[in-house]
């Protein structure tokens, strides 16, 4: 694992469930290895983004300019963004269902009980570990792109949630929960190709996809990201736990509760994109994709790299440009995450 926290965490702890761990720990300092595997992804995936925007960069614009149907979606710089997150997407879901399926010891959606149960002893697989380096390497990257310019930049609800991500990735990691966090991580992975392929669907204008690719999206989010989050994180996070390993929850409340916490606000923000992703499906079912599309494209916030529309209102440049006249409400911002 890159980090490990319970030599520190279980220092001092006289359950005989500990003793296998504290055996393998020389001392109570946090351990942090294979950072390297972290670091070799990160410099993959960099590289790969580099060698895409190098190829598939002027194909995206032709294509762009000759489908789209505003401004906007004229830009190539978003059609590659988009195609660059879709194709990530894809790679990092299929891997973490891989790993789901084969390497988390019968942990999966239908049984959570092996995800917790005989805590802390449990033995990641290594192909967890290069898939947790992948991971964190891939939010990185999401992260470090407004710093080095290799994509556009995400909108302040993506960077908390890709924060969020990441504190959730180190705190499952340490802990020695990696079994949950692959759950948690695929359950949460399956609506994001979904997303990305309605954007696409929606600059290019394709016609008749384009409502149902977004409907699509929005069935998928609703039910990975809001009805089954409940039954399958976090009652068992908040609830199970107290039985499967309830001598954990009652030496280590805090870490206990600092994690649910954490997944509990995780979830609020899934519950805020619903509201954002029903208003705009609303919006497409009554009035079109284009008024919906129209709804989010104000204030969406990639356009901070790309060249601003020459006609633009001035309305819209001062949302873009951030002006401090300009005051842009928390759901249009959410909208323009799930719709332009």
């Amino acid at each position: 694992m890159v980090f490990n926290f319970l030599p520190w965490l279980l220092d001092g702890a006289t359950r005989p469930e500990y003793i296998h761990k504290q055996s393998q720990a020389d001392s109570s300092d946090v351990i942090i290895h294979n950072l390297d595997i972290t670091l070799i992804c990160l410099a993959y995936i960099v590289a790969a983004r580099l060698l895409f925007n190098f190829l598939f960069s002027d194909f995206a614009d032709t294509l762009a300019r000759r489908h789209g149907q505003t401004d906007a979606h004229r830009d190539g710089k978003k059609l590659l963004e988009e195609a660059w997150v879709l194709l990530g997407n894809i790679g990092m879901l299929s891997i973490a269902g891989f790993i789901m399926a084969k390497r988390n010891e019968g942990c999966w959606f239908g049984n959570i009980k092996p995800c917790l149960a005989g805590w802390p002893n449990h033995s990641p697989d290594g192909a967890v570990t290069i898939y947790y380096s992948l991971e964190l390497a891939w939010y990185a990257h999401l992260l470090l792109k407004p710093v080095f310019k290799y994509g556009l930049p995400d909108g302040r609800d993506m960077m908390i949630h890709h924060c969020a991500s990441i504190a959730l990735l180190i705190a499952s990691c340490g802990l020695n929960l990696t079994r949950m966090g692959v759950v948690v991580l695929t359950l949460f992975g399956i609506s994001n190709p979904a997303l990305h392929a309605a954007k696409i669907a929606n600059q290019l204008h394709l016609g008749k996809l384009r409502l149902p690719a977004f409907g699509f999206f929005a069935l998928t989010f609703c039910v990975t990201r809001v009805l089954m989050v409940p039954p399958v994180v976090l009652i068992p996070a908040l609830v199970h736990s107290r039985h499967w390993i309830g001598y954990a929850v009652e030496d280590f409340h805090t870490a206990y509760t600092v994690l649910n916490l954490l997944l509990w606000a995780l979830y609020a923000m899934q519950l805020v994109w619903m509201w954002a992703v029903l208003r705009v499906l609303r919006q497409a079912a009554g009035k079109g994709m284009d008024e919906a599309s129209k709804l989010s494209a104000q204030v969406d916030p990639a356009k901070r790299y790309a060249a601003a529309p020459a006609a633009a209102p001035p309305a819209v440049e001062k949302g873009v440009a951030g002006s401090s006249t300009t005051t842009v409400r928390t759901s249009r911002m959410n909208a323009s995450a799930v719709c332009c």
